[in-house]
């Protein structure tokens, strides 16, 4: 590894060369534009994400849990719960003993929570076709895979375009 480092120039050392800052800074000019785009909904991203998780879940026939959704979107457990008793408090979701685990918490979207859960994944597609839409259907496909691919070695189960339901 050192051998690796000491062999790069100063440019390859740039930031502006760098994958991991540049990837940093398009997941947080991202999240800006998402956090925009979700403003009138009342959600933050990760709200949104969990939402949209738990709808992903049971399309996939399962009956989602707190663990699934934390484990599927790589946050952790204590951040999940959060914002899963938030989305509860607002009336989005419920969360109840697991019917087939008694030490768990199964999560299920309420009629207002999927509701709202159809307007907030409309403005974002919409910013995410701004957003990433520059890139011409060629790329953005280009760039998906390689993204899935990826993803799918980090083991994020959610990822890879492969997975959704039909």
């Amino acid at each position: 590894m050192d051998r690796v480092v000491s062999q790069l120039d100063e440019a390859e050392l740039l930031p502006s060369r760098s994958f991991g800052y540049r990837l940093w800074m398009l997941r947080h000019a991202w999240t800006r534009r998402l956090e925009a785009a979700l403003q009138g909904t009342e959600l933050t991203h990760m709200q949104f994400f969990l939402l949209r998780a738990t709808e992903h879940v049971v399309k996939l026939g399962e009956v989602p849990t707190q663990s699934r959704l934390a484990d599927g979107l790589h946050i952790d457990r204590m951040t999940a719960s959060k914002v899963l008793r938030t989305l509860e408090a607002k009336g989005l979701l419920v969360r109840a003993v697991h019917p087939d685990d008694p030490r768990a918490n199964s999560v299920a979207l309420t009629e207002a929570g999927a509701a709202l859960l159809r307007r907030a994944t409309l403005l974002v597609v919409a910013e995410q076709e701004r957003f990433f839409g520059r890139l011409g259907e060629a790329r953005k496909a280009e760039f998906s895979t390689m993204l899935d691919e990826l993803l799918s070695n980090d083991g994020c189960p959610f990822a890879a375009a492969s997975k959704e339901p039909d």
